[in-house]
């Protein structure tokens, strides 16, 4: 996430520490940068690849002002993976990122929406950070594909949610809903950088 004074990282690059970063931004207003370390790719094909072709699932930790992948669950079933919260994550964590492997649809479902929503209510870091970020990665024929969402919703969108749960509904069911959440200021659709 964008924040005015990033010394850690200024700090860095004064003494030849590469900080380059993969940079999602939300266009528009409330604007919002995200920026992944420049390892973040390898990391995500490496990740894929022990996984083996089920789920894996992994925190967004921001520490020392840099969002890393953290607290990585590979699935042990095809279609399933579970996010572990541990002592010190409502500090540190700003979202989570996942992998939906060949045969799983390339798209966010409406589980994937209820899990941010959950990590987005025992987040203690929001008056700082007050998006939580949804990632899912996904494959397009050999290359991985990663999609990023920033979230801050209203109280009553977990109900809406969990009745789009019901019928396993994935986000091309849920476009109005998405769709009204954008206008609202709830969900960022977050695109890399060029």
């Amino acid at each position: 996430m964008s924040w005015p004074r990033e010394c850690q990282r200024h700090a860095m690059s004064s003494r030849g520490v590469p900080t380059a970063k993969y940079r999602y931004n939300a266009r528009g207003s409330p604007r919002v940068e995200v920026g992944l370390p420049q390892y973040t790719k390898q990391q995500i094909e490496h990740l894929s690849s022990l996984a083996q072709g089920k789920e894996w699932i992994a925190e967004l930790s921001i520490i020392n002002g840099e969002v890393i992948i953290d607290d990585i669950q590979v699935s042990d079933k095809i279609d399933q993976s579970n996010l572990r919260w541990n002592i010190g994550d409502n500090v540190r964590n700003v979202g989570y990122i996942h992998n939906h492997p060949p045969g799983i649809i390339p798209e966010f479902s409406a589980q994937d929406f209820i899990l941010a929503f959950n990590i987005h209510e025992l987040r203690q870091n929001k008056d700082k950070y007050p998006y939580t970020i949804m990632g899912v990665v996904y494959p397009i024929g050999e290359t991985l594909k990663i999609k990023l969402y920033g979230i801050n919703p209203t109280p009553e969108r977990l109900r809406q949610f969990e009745e789009y749960r019901d019928i396993e509904a994935t986000e091309e069911a849920m476009q109005p809903l998405l769709e009204e959440m954008k206008r609202r200021g709830e969900l960022l659709d977050l695109k890399m950088s060029k």
